[in-house]
């Protein structure tokens, strides 16, 4: 997959997330977030983009607890 699908790809998971945090379950919100976040990565990487690879990051390590429970 391409780094710009990928992207895109993101952006749909994440909007997903959203909603499934909201109404269903923030477990599986979360991890969802935490997928979309990594598949925004590469592209933000290409690009060069270092500030939205800081804050991606940023919001990945403070995922994780909520994710898996830690």
């Amino acid at each position: 997959m391409t780094p710009n699908r990928a992207r895109i790809l993101s952006s749909l998971i994440i909007c997903i997330a959203y909603i499934v945090t909201f109404y269903y379950d923030v477990t599986v919100g979360s991890r969802l977030y935490l997928v979309g976040n990594f598949l925004a990565m590469p592209y933000m990487i290409q690009n060069k983009l270092w500030d939205m690879v800081a804050l991606l990051t940023f919001f990945i390590v403070f995922g994780i607890p909520k994710a898996f429970g830690i």
